[in-house]
């Protein structure tokens, strides 16, 4: 019985399982037992060699075997023998013993390779965040160039890991994505996600509009809205894809919102000024749009808030284009498309109908 104990203890000694508790009794048997110490030490040796432990199992068998088979003489010595001659029964065992060791340290290994790579890739994030009235330029490790709008904020890994390149983006932000087909390119917002392998295009998702916009110019880009994982749209180039949030949460419609596909938009025809791109070039442009939506716009151009004193102005549709003037010029351009007055309070504009 202590022989079999002491194999048990010392194959899970080997393989570093051994508890605290047998650790405890398995070293007072070899304080007891000299015999014990040795083959413990000897195999113990072996496993602590720098090189792998299969290295040179062959060598190490061989001999095994010839200290078992041999017949009619004193076997010989593998390790550091004890003195006194072992019977066979106590060379099966030492082979017994490595060979479980040795397997269940394979195993081990094995296992603690699959598990970690099955790990989650851990990554260094970083935040670019701009201000009104300012944007500015980012350049990826993958070679991608990001433009990032005004009030906008994007997430995005120090170095890109793993299967595919994904960045999170609050805001607008224009994207020229480095090819990568082994490694796609994802773009988070808070109701998309745009899946690209190397393109061009502008997302914008701005927490206080009422839309979310992808602008494809060149590519091809994959949109998956959040609420409806298992719808994927295609965007093809010179196409915009608008998702226009439900005025009512609470009520539910296509999931809460509804999405198109149109053609985008052009500035009085003219096929080299994008309404949704002109920003890009320090130009505000815009086409036949309300005063509530061209004031998020200007809101971010200048810097300023915007409050609506009658809901009827929200509705007023303005059509032009603003580069340098400063905003008591273009308020004064828009009040002679459509009058209106306001007061400036700091950087808070009050709109209101004219009397």
């Amino acid at each position: 019985m202590t022989d079999q104990k002491f194999t048990e203890l010392l194959s899970e000694k080997l393989s570093g399982e051994i508890s605290a508790d047998d650790d405890q009794g398995f070293m007072a048997m070899l304080a007891a037992n000299e015999d014990y110490r040795r083959e413990y030490e000897s195999l113990s040796a072996y496993f602590q060699r720098k090189e792998q432990p299969y290295e040179n199992i062959d060598i190490v068998f061989q001999q095994l075997k010839e200290r078992i088979n041999v017949v009619g003489s004193d076997p010989k010595p593998i390790f550091t023998p004890a003195t006194a001659k072992r019977s066979f029964q106590q060379w099966y065992r030492i082979a017994a013993i490595f060979i479980f060791g040795l397997c269940t340290f394979l195993a081990y290994q094995f296992f603690k390779a699959k598990d970690a790579a099955n790990l989650p890739v851990t990554m260094a994030w970083k935040k670019s965040a701009n201000p009104g009235r300012q944007t500015s330029t980012l350049l990826l490790a993958d070679g991608s160039k990001i433009t990032l709008n005004a009030a906008s904020e994007i997430k995005y890994p120090v170095s890109f890991k793993g299967k595919t390149r994904e960045v999170y983006l609050t805001g607008e932000a224009f994207f020229d994505v480095a090819k990568d087909h082994q490694h796609p390119f994802i773009v988070h917002t808070k109701n998309i996600s745009v899946k690209v392998l190397g393109t061009a295009f502008d997302v914008k998702s701005y927490p206080n509009e009422s839309t979310t916009e992808t602008i494809l110019l060149r590519g091809k880009v994959e949109i998956t809205l959040n609420k409806r994982p298992e719808k994927h749209l295609l965007l093809n180039p010179a196409e915009k894809f608008t998702l226009k949030h439900a005025a009512d949460p609470g009520v539910e419609h296509l999931n809460g919102d509804i999405y198109s596909i149109t053609p985008i938009t052009y500035y009085k025809e003219d096929k080299n000024a994008i309404l949704e791109t002109s920003w890009m070039n320090n130009k505000l442009l815009f086409r036949n749009e309300t005063f509530a939506e061209l004031s998020l716009r200007l809101s971010r151009w200048y810097g300023v808030d915007f409050v609506f004193e009658s809901a009827k102005l929200k509705d007023y549709r303005f059509t032009g284009e603003f580069e340098k003037e400063s905003l008591a010029e273009a308020l004064k351009a828009l009040q002679f498309i459509t009058p209106f007055d306001y007061k400036i309070q700091g950087k808070t504009i009050y709109l209101y109908p004219v009397k």
